[in-house]
């Protein structure tokens, strides 16, 4: 037996016969959507929309994991999401999907690195802390994603148009606490536990994209 699709019909246990089915699984044909951030409405919730088809973003692969990345070292995060094939035997189906962010680099950022020495060397567990224009954000290393997906460990801190970080505190797991100040926007950090800090470019990274929509290059 297969469960059917729709919410409200689930809910009640309804259930297709695979008899009716057939052998073609129906699974793998819905298309992805992506939720732009709007903000808080006037009672506090936050507001998404989904500018999926708007960007190109809309793909119809059986999606089964996404993760975000600078893939193109430019200073904002890309999407990648790995397919599933399902049962159509279709190879390109099985294919990952890259989505690159044309448009998040226009605006300030701050990239973090952090590198253990008494804690782990990749810094799981340490806690960045940000403050910049009287804004506060936080950024945890971790070691898991999601479901068959990993995150880039490098840290990204969005800065809408301010021209720099006014303090960055780390927490490492060996307990160690470490503040700096004044850092330029649009740079790379690299912090070393119990050492100081390295500010550098992101690295040179040339990759060939095909467009797709409007802030979103899409390939394959």
């Amino acid at each position: 037996m297969s469960a059917v699709a729709h919410i409200k019909q689930y809910k009640t246990g309804a259930f297709y016969a695979d008899e009716f089915r057939g052998d073609i699984s129906w699974n793998g044909y819905e298309h992805n959507v992506l939720l732009r951030n709007d903000g808080r409405d006037g009672n506090g919730n936050l507001r998404f929309t989904d500018v999926g088809m708007a960007t190109g973003a809309d793909d119809e692969k059986d999606g089964r994991g996404m993760a975000v990345a600078d893939f193109d070292n430019d200073g904002d995060l890309d999407i990648v999401i790995n397919n599933n094939p399902g049962d159509s035997g279709i190879e390109q189906r099985a294919r990952a999907t890259l989505l690159r962010n044309n448009i998040g680099q226009r605006r300030n950022w701050l990239a973090v690195e952090v590198r253990g020495t008494k804690s782990n060397r990749d810094g799981v567990g340490a806690v960045v802390v940000i403050e910049a224009g009287g804004g506060k954000q936080m950024r945890y290393v971790t070691a898991g994603s999601g479901y068959a997906s990993q995150m880039s460990a490098r840290l990204y801190f969005g800065l809408d148009d301010k021209a720099q970080v006014d303090s960055m505190t780390v927490r490492w797991p060996s307990g160690l606490i470490q503040k700096f100040e004044n850092i330029k926007a649009k740079q790379l950090v690299r912090l070393t536990e119990g050492n100081g800090i390295e500010v550098t470019a992101l690295p040179t990274r040339r990759l060939a994209w095909k467009r797709v929509g409007e802030g979103v290059t899409r390939t394959p």
